[in-house]
């Protein structure tokens, strides 16, 4: 059984990831603090007590739970000890064990790594990754595996199904998501501009009353505004 845990301040985040993922149950702490996990009432705490052995922890991403590396090494101690295992979305491949060698090693090597290169590279990961899959990208591919992703998420697909099938990062995926969302919203406020002035002119033949011609003219608006949005939330 898959069991989600989220903590920090990216909850809202964490959760669509989550959601988007077959756990049963998501527990959540609002705590940035490490400590709230040994806190006997915390979430995390009510989780393991949830969980059985052969179970299994989903996170979205390692930072979740901390980004001190010996402190996350206690974690993955502690689901091995209860005999559990660990899906981190970021990295869904890697299991507990192979999550504990990449820790060991960084901690190991850690020192000898600039801070500076490493920032650096992850900056241009991240530029790279960003415009590698973009409706206005030059690669073709790019191009049209970003328009299949749009696809999917207009089908309602979960983004773990889809970032699966297209072997793309679940983040890039959730990113595509939110611009998706975006453009969206953009488009129901342009139509909801011109819905609005519609229903205006239309007033005008019933009644000459300013008042009641912008009474109408803003319930409209607010009527579609509403039943739209609703349906965005699904997304």
């Amino acid at each position: 059984m898959n069991i989600g845990y989220a903590r920090g301040n990216k909850l809202n985040q964490q959760f669509d990831f989550l959601e988007n993922y077959e756990v049963e149950e998501i527990f959540s702490d609002k705590s940035q603090s490490y400590e709230v996990l040994q806190d006997p009432e915390s979430d995390y705490q009510r989780l393991l007590d949830y969980t059985e052995p052969g179970d299994c922890v989903v996170i979205a991403f390692l930072e979740a739970i901390s980004r001190d590396y010996q402190k996350l090494l206690e974690f993955f101690n502690e689901l091995d000890e209860l005999e559990l295992d660990l899906i981190v979305l970021t990295s869904p491949d890697l299991t507990l064990a192979e999550w504990r060698e990449v820790l060991l090693w960084i901690n190991k090597n850690d020192r000898l790594l600039h801070p500076r290169l490493i920032k650096l590279k992850l900056k241009q990961e991240k530029n790279r990754n960003k415009e590698s899959y973009s409706v206005f990208s030059r690669d073709s591919e790019a191009k049209q595996l970003y328009r299949d992703v749009l696809w999917q998420l207009i089908g309602k697909r979960k983004l773990r199904e889809i970032a699966q099938q297209k072997s793309v990062p679940i983040e890039t995926i959730y990113r595509i998501q939110q611009e998706f969302k975006r453009i969206k919203l953009a488009g129901i406020l342009a139509i909801c501009f011109f819905l609005a002035i519609a229903t205006l002119k239309i007033s005008e033949n019933f009644s000459d009353n300013l008042w009641i011609q912008i009474t109408v003219c803003i319930v409209a608006t607010l009527a579609i505004l509403y039943n739209v949005l609703a349906d965005n939330e699904e997304l």
